[in-house]
Parts: structure tokens; sequence; C-alpha cells
């Protein structure tokens, strides 16, 4: 109990309110109890909540559990039933998690309390290993970390292991539940805890400390490798969040990796080890008028001129769509087109407003349109070249039509005969996709 109080303290010294993750399991009801105490004597809220996943037919039974369990020891308890895909195997276990870190995420405490211990960390790290993750996935639990904008998640007992906390469960005459399937060893981490864990500890003893030893050390390089990508993305991102691929060229490779998976992470993007690799290779070595599209996760990741882009994945609508003028309403919005059409008021200059007056849309490009230009007329693929637009924005841009003749293309030209002339105000049409780019 002073060891977790003096972490409490460390930590989180100015907790009100710790809501603690109860499975029912022997790690969990320990935490809870140890904390129950805690709160008498430092003070603060405590609550509970409990995810069933509704994957065990004895999920309900271990809810009644907690119910019973959070009860007599007077802790509010947040219950919630979730949906797990039934992918099977260690797919299942993933999305469990998620579902549950969902419900975490709900917390309204100041800090969220995991039951974690050190044999959950060590079979944490093996299963890194085994992925190929670097010094971030070594790293493995954090004791803390950031939850939700006002929550903290903390593992206290990461210290801990297994076998002390059902020593203390027994003497303190404790009752929890056993989850069958942790005896399912077809899954990689019961794998891990039956069949390696323990002939490992046959002749390493100490393997838990070594293992944990080695998770301080990744930490600490994967807090320098962020520090370095850190201040390498200050000289590469540019104003509008593109990467200069230049200067990423000029670096070492195993620092342009550092700089390129951070860069495409922090804006939510997610590139696997081997898909780095190719990454690097189709931005850097590719031929200089190439334009490559590689899926990152929610993003793709694209280049054009020695600049790295992450755009959202867009399907260009393939019908018009209507829409009114208003000098009132000057910003619209069009989700199927994935951004805003604003109108900027000019004194001298912009479409006059009788074009803007009726008949509307936005159309996507068919090839061999052309606008008028100040006497001549010239090719929407020409002006288009002309303004340096990127490929991948090229095919996305939305068309400016009133009825059937083209008004503009935002950001590459105006039909010049309908342009307003002195006093009268007129209009420019900006294109912002909703991404920025």
């Amino acid at each position: 109990m002073d060891y977790l109080e003096s972490a409490l303290h460390e930590a989180f010294p100015e907790a009100r309110h710790i809501e603690v993750a109860l499975s029912g399991g022997v790690d969990s009801v320990c935490l809870t109890y140890l904390l129950a105490d805690l709160a008498k004597r430092r003070g603060f809220r405590l609550s509970a909540v409990h995810v069933n996943h509704q994957i065990n037919l004895r999920a309900g039974d271990w809810q009644e559990f907690c119910q019973w369990l959070c009860a007599s020891l007077n802790i509010p308890l947040r219950t919630a039933k979730v949906e797990v895909n039934w992918g099977g195997g260690d797919s299942l276990e993933a999305e469990a998690r998620q579902a549950r870190y969902a419900i975490f995420a709900q917390s309204q405490a100041d800090v969220l309390a995991l039951a974690h211990h050190a044999d959950d960390q060590a079979e944490t790290i093996l299963l890194q290993l085994l992925r190929g993750a670097g010094p971030h996935g070594l790293a493995a639990m954090p004791v803390t970390r950031a939850l939700t904008e006002h929550t903290q998640l903390w593992r206290p007992l990461l210290n801990a292991t297994r076998d002390q906390l059902e020593a203390l469960a027994t003497v303190e005459d404790w009752i929890w539940i056993e989850d069958d399937s942790n005896d399912d060893t077809r899954l990689r981490r019961n794998f891990l805890r039956h069949d390696i864990l323990p002939r490992l500890a046959q002749g390493y003893p100490d393997y838990r400390e070594q293992l944990l030893r080695s998770v301080r050390r990744a930490a600490d390089a994967a807090a320098l490798l962020d520090e370095l990508a850190a201040s390498d993305l200050e000289l590469m991102v540019g104003a509008d969040s593109s990467l200069d691929l230049d200067v990423l060229a000029h670096v070492s490779l195993p620092r342009a990796r550092n700089a390129l998976f951070a860069w495409v992470e922090e804006r939510g993007g997610a590139l696997t080890p081997d898909g780095l690799d190719e990454a690097l290779v189709q931005l850097l070595d590719a031929a200089p008028d190439a334009n490559p599209m590689i899926d990152v996760g929610a993003w793709r990741l694209t280049r054009y001129r020695q600049r790295a882009y992450l755009i959202r994945p867009f399907t260009t609508p393939s019908a018009p769509i209507a829409f009114e003028f208003s000098p009132e309403q000057l910003t619209l919005d069009f989700p199927d087109w994935g951004g805003r059409l604003r109108f900027n008021p000019i004194a001298n200059g912009g479409l006059r407003q009788v074009a803007l007056t009726g008949g509307l849309t936005l159309r996507p490009r068919q090839g061999g349109e052309s606008l008028p230009q100040n006497g001549v007329t010239k090719t929407l693929k020409n002006l288009l070249q002309e303004a340096g637009m990127p490929p991948y924005r090229r095919e996305r841009l939305p068309l400016i039509y009133q009825n059937d003749t083209l008004l503009a293309a935002p950001g590459a030209g105006i039909n010049t005969e309908l342009l307003a002339a002195e006093p009268d105000v007129g209009y420019v049409p900006v294109w912002l996709p909703y991404d920025g780019y």
C-alpha cells in the first residue's frame, strides 16, 4: 500500500477522481481493493468501470460479480456492453481491446487506473519483438499516458508480478473470477504465458526485471528519436504541412525513415516497416514526373515538385451538384466534394454577380474544357499547369458552371468575359479542400 501511495503522489498528486478498470480478474480486483483503501486515507473519489465484451458465455456472471464487489465497497460502477467482431484468435483480442478503450475514453475521471502487471509487460515486450517492432513498440506499456484531453491513464502495478498479486488476494481472502479463455494457447499472448515464459523462467528467473530494463532503454531511445524527428521536421515541413523531399534526401537513411514515419504518424497515418521503406523509395527515387499514391491508413501519401503531401482518399462525384450564390453567405460546404467553396469579394475583377445568379452547378472535369482569358481561349489543362496545381488536386477540383457556361476553375482561371467592372464588386472563387490540399 505504501508503494501505491508513493506512486500516486509521484504521478498524480492532485488527482481528485480515479476510475479503476475492473474486469473481475485477480489483478483488477487487487487494484480495486488497494485503491478503495487508499481513497479513504487520501480523500479522492473512486469509481470503477466494467466492460462486458459479450464474448464468453459467463460474461453476464462477471458483470454481476463486479456489481456485487463495487456495492460491497460502496464504489460507483459504470458498466458498458460492447459488440466485438468475431474474427477469432488474436484479431478478436485486438477488436476487444479497441472496444474496451473506446469505453475507457468516455471516463469523466482525472485518472483511469489499469491493473497491468509485470507479467503483462513481459508478454507485451515479447509480442512486440516477434512483430519486429522498433523502439516505440519495445517501450511497451508506459506507466502513464494521456487517454483523453482530461483523463490520464495510469498503470501502477507494472512492478508487481501475477504471483505476488495472487498471493496478496489469497492472504486478504479476496474473491476473484477466472477467465477460462486465458488458458487458450491458440492466442499468442496465452501461448507465451503458458508455454514459453515458464520455460524461460527456468534458465532466467529474473527475466521480468531484465525485460523491464530493456523497456526503459527502449523508451529512452524512442524519446530521443522523437526529439530528432521534431528537430528535423522543423526544417522539412512547410507552412502548408507538406514535406520537403530535397531536405529529406540529404539526411541519412535511418534519419529519413524516422522523420517520414513521424510526419505521417503525427497526422494520423500509419506505415509498417516495409511500407516505410517502399514509401521512401517512391518519394526519393522515382522519376521526377512520377506522382505515386501510397495508402497510409486514413490518408494517401503522394508527391509533387519535390514535396510530399498527405491527402484524403477521394472519389469525384459523377453528377453535377446544384447550388445558389448569396453575398450574405460567401462560404458553402460541399461534403460530397470534400471541401468548401468560398467567394472572395474584390473591388476590381472577379465574377460579376449576374453571372452567379441562377443555374449554378459544380461539375467534375470531363476533358477538353477551355476558358476565355483576356481575348484568347486557353485550355483548362494549360491553365492548371500554369497555376502549378498538383495532379491529384486537378483530378478532384470542381468546376463552376452557370447552365452550360464554364465560369471558373478555382485557383486556375476565371472566365474573363464575365468579370465585374468598377464600381461593381466581383467575386473570386476559391476551393478549400477539407484536408488542406
